[in-house]
């Protein structure tokens, strides 16, 4: 799953090369080491990771398939999302995020949660801000990521966990190369999340991701208005 925390397990003989190139590729991607628009060919990639082609032809076919890179017909660029497609996904996001808030909440309400569980939730919303306060554009963007991606977790829900894990790999590649013009890194209704989840209030933590989410999504009109694509 997508994490800031987490790298792709290598081990040899555990995961095929094709498996292998798919997993290393995409970090690459989403950690902004290839940018939106940039043109990737088969040799370049195989030089990168040190592959042969087979793998690296596989790993690309995924990651079309994820939505992560686009064919051109000579070979492939990173792929971006147009303010219509930042808009859809956006939509999607909320609904999933709300829902995996509600149902980690239940969870907690149910006595399926761990105090060490609730703790990881709570320094997960703390690094937030903590990145926000130094304005550490990337950092807070990813120790955001993080937090989200705690959430599914915490849901109990893999199918829910998956498809975030989707929406955020696409969201990574359009933020992370423009993110650092971001002038309020503060989260928003984080504590009020974490609050509903540790008092086992489903509708409480439903309502306040559905609200983290406009809120994020009204941040992201303003700034494209202004010129600033990073989602």
């Amino acid at each position: 799953m997508l994490s800031s925390g987490d790298r792709p397990a290598e081990r040899p003989g555990v995961h095929n090369q094709a498996e292998l190139a798919y997993r290393r590729l995409r970090e690459r991607l989403i950690s902004g080491h290839y940018h939106p628009g940039d043109r990737l060919t088969e040799l370049g990639i195989c030089d990168d990771l040190g592959m042969s082609r087979t793998p690296v032809r596989e790993a690309l076919r995924r990651l079309q398939s994820d939505g992560l890179v686009t064919s051109t017909g000579r070979g492939v660029v990173v792929s971006s999302l147009s303010p219509q497609e930042m808009l859809h996904a956006t939509q999607v996001h909320g609904a999933l995020d709300a829902l995996a808030a509600k149902l980690a909440a239940a969870a907690q309400r149910d006595g399926m949660l761990s105090p060490a569980q609730l703790g990881a939730l709570k320094d997960a919303s703390r690094r937030v801000e903590e990145r926000g306060e130094a304005a550490d554009a990337p950092g807070a963007w990813r120790a955001n990521l993080d937090f989200h991606m705690m959430l599914a977790r915490l849901s109990g829900n893999p199918l829910l966990e998956d498809a975030l894990d989707r929406i955020w790999a696409r969201f990574a590649i359009v933020s992370l190369s423009n993110i650092s013009r971001r002038a309020d890194l503060r989260p928003v209704q984080h504590e009020a999340i974490v609050r509903a989840i540790i008092d086992g209030d489903p509708q409480g933590a439903e309502a306040a991701a559905a609200e983290h989410v406009r809120e994020a999504a009204a941040m992201y009109g303003e700034n494209h208005r202004d010129g600033d694509t990073r989602g």
